[in-house]
């Protein structure tokens, strides 16, 4: 039987709501089994407020028809405000998922889906991070990881992802380009093609414009496109950052590398946040979040849609190792 943990994220978000409404859509499991990581009595609160049969008990207990939950016992129902930002919650996320890495790298689980967390909450509590992937990258000591998103129609990768725009630009080098191509290549032979279609997103206006308007396309994006074809590895581009993604959705390339994070999530986002998976390439693990925030507003109303979370768990099953 092969494992997923299902983190709760910031219980005062929506996570525990979409995690419910998720998992109330999996039977039968298969030969998956969710684990969640978080509190059972939270959950069993969420499921009641939304009229969802659906039982869970002690991660040690027999199944028998229930979601199995790892308590940790940080919070109960009412220590916090559905729908406020606090450190409580914050370092209760931040705990949750770091106990959920911990168990992966020990073997306990062969992968992580996330709910969301909130990067406000959790330095509030001192956890100071930017979010999942910058606490994976610290914690697994991972040589390469990279922010993807995964849609049904495209694939797209950030070769530079949390950091301000005048810093990201340093970042975008010959080395890093490569690695990011080769790891998404792995995971498009994965999961959908053998002979993927891969391009490069320019990094300034109209790809530079042969120098015009920027050097980079010239003296980075294609010195380590013409290494990587030498090794196997044949990317097209550098394209313009305004029309490479509607010419990949319209079935020209499987995936997108996107040079700084707003250049790939603006687009993917606007076209389909229900269906976007974000997944961290690079791991010795399988991990996958939705494409969304705990989006506080509308925690607690029962409005939460479960698509990404669902779209998140699929993804995650699909790229496990076979048992």
């Amino acid at each position: 039987m092969r494992k997923l943990f299902v983190t709760l994220g910031d219980p005062a978000g929506i996570g525990p709501e979409i995690i419910v409404k998720c998992l109330a859509g999996l039977s039968p499991l298969g030969d998956v089994e969710p684990v969640v990581v978080g509190e059972r009595e939270i959950l069993e609160e969420t499921a009641k407020a939304l009229n969802l049969n659906v039982r869970f008990c002690p991660d040690d207990s027999p199944r028998q028809g229930r979601i199995k939950v790892r308590s940790l016992g940080l919070l109960s129902p009412g220590d916090y405000e559905i729908g406020k930002l606090s450190a409580l919650c914050g370092n209760a996320a931040y705990h949750y998922f770091a106990h959920a890495v911990e168990a992966c790298l020990a073997g306990e689980a062969q992968g992580i889906v996330t709910a969301p967390l909130n990067k406000e909450a959790i330095n509030l509590a001192g956890h100071h991070y930017v979010g999942h992937t910058d606490i994976l990258e610290k914690m697994t000591g991972a040589e390469t990881v990279i922010m993807a998103l995964v849609h049904p129609k495209l694939i797209v990768s950030h070769v530079t992802d949390h950091l301000p725009l005048r810093k990201a630009l340093d970042h975008i080098t010959v080395p890093r380009i490569k690695e990011v191509v080769k790891l998404t290549w792995s995971t498009l032979v994965s999961t959908r093609t053998p002979t993927p279609r891969i391009a490069l997103a320019g990094v300034n206006p109209h790809a530079g414009e042969n120098g015009l308007f920027g050097r980079e396309e010239i003296e980075v994006l294609k010195p380590a496109m013409e290494e990587l074809k030498a090794e196997g590895f044949p990317v097209h581009g550098p394209f313009p950052g305004d029309t490479i993604f509607l010419q990949a959705l319209q079935g020209r390339f499987d995936a997108v590398l996107a040079m700084y994070h707003d250049q790939g999530f603006g687009p993917m986002k606007t076209v389909d946040m229900a269906n976007g998976v974000n997944c961290t390439l690079g791991l010795p693990f399988v991990r996958t979040s939705p494409d969304h925030g705990t989006a506080f507003e509308i925690a607690g109303t029962g409005l939460a849609e479960p698509d990404s979370m669902r779209a998140a768990w699929e993804l995650a099953v699909k790229l496990l190792p076979q048992a």
